[in-house]
């Protein structure tokens, strides 16, 4: 027993998966007989039920290792802060993401699942209540973790944006704040393996823009903010030292420009150069790996798509054939 619960997201994972796999197979949404009114086949009633076993068990997963992670990426800041305090409150913070925030992930997780399912007719008026109310409330467990998640990452991202309120920084010297700018990476990556899972609910390989709307309209702001905001404090900082250092310069090359002599030029030449390497100076702590890594991770969710819908095709071509 010890074993198991030194480990766990992986035993909160598999529990998860053997809870809805049962679950999903007592209603009879993995073996369908009879299909609700709008389902077009049971391939589509089997893939709906997948892509709601498979995504809840996902986010658990990808939640504890957000977290776990996170907690790592402020110890590799603690050099840089002024006092070990700042770290140490920003790991009170990560940790206690869910007790700070489970009230708007609740709230936030019931509006998104009322409006992505329809318990009400599935009691009511379904020919095939089983399936319809399983669904129904698969729905609203998966936009109910969705939420959940979305409070403890955005708490996450408000402790790193409150660390760079005060770490400490050289202006030429920014990819040593990589873990700030990793902290909101991460949650793209998260992001992007959710929306890569989607597909699962097109087994019938029909693409239906509905199935995909909402969640893009919500994901792509989401990993929008979950990537910027840690680093919002220090690029505000990084800014400000940017334009002091600018018009010192400024102030420098302009009484060196009075200066006819050979000494003076030779100081203008210089103070030129620097002032050119500080104007291309980036201000947000995003190296071009980290953020052809963030687009890569954008770039998996289509191409996740388009693969499932060939391989469907292929499947139905060899059957049929």
């Amino acid at each position: 027993m010890g074993g198991v619960l030194r480990y766990p997201a992986t035993t909160a994972t598999a529990l998860c998966l053997l809870v809805l796999t049962a679950f999903y197979w007592a209603s009879g949404a993995l073996s369908p007989e009879e299909l609700p009114e709008y389902a077009r086949s049971k391939r589509q009633i089997i893939g709906m039920a997948l892509m709601l076993i498979a995504m809840p068990s996902y986010l658990l997963a990808a939640g504890f290792v957000a977290q776990r992670r996170s907690l790592e990426l402020v110890e590799g800041l603690r050099p840089q802060l002024p006092e070990a305090r700042f770290a140490d409150d920003a790991l009170a913070a990560i940790r206690g993401g869910l007790a700070r925030s489970w009230r708007y992930g609740v709230a936030v997780g019931i509006v998104f699942g009322l409006l992505n399912s329809q318990p009400i007719h599935a009691i009511v008026d379904s020919r095939a209540p089983a399936i319809d109310i399983s669904i129904a409330l698969g729905q609203m467990l998966l936009w109910l973790l969705a939420g959940l998640l979305l409070g403890v990452r955005v708490t996450s991202a408000r402790a790193f944006d409150r660390m760079g309120e005060v770490v400490r920084f050289e202006l030429f010297q920014i990819h040593e704040l990589r873990p700030l700018a990793r902290s909101g990476s991460l949650d793209v990556l998260m992001i992007a393996g959710a929306l890569a899972l989607s597909p699962l609910q097109a087994l019938d390989a029909e693409f239906r823009w509905y199935n995909y709307r909402f969640a893009l309209l919500i994901s792509i702001p989401a990993a929008l903010v979950l990537l910027l905001w840690p680093l919002r404090s220090v690029h505000r900082r990084i800014s400000v030292e940017k334009q002091g250092r600018l018009a010192q310069l400024e102030a420098l090359i302009h009484a060196a420009r009075d200066r006819a002599t050979l000494e003076g030029v030779l100081q203008l030449e210089t103070l030129l150069a620097h002032r050119d390497r500080l104007r291309d100076q980036k201000t947000w702590p995003l190296s071009t790996a980290l953020i052809s890594r963030v687009l890569l991770y954008l770039v998996i969710p289509p191409l996740a798509w388009a693969g499932a819908a060939l391989v469907e095709k292929g499947v139905d071509w060899l059957i049929s054939s």
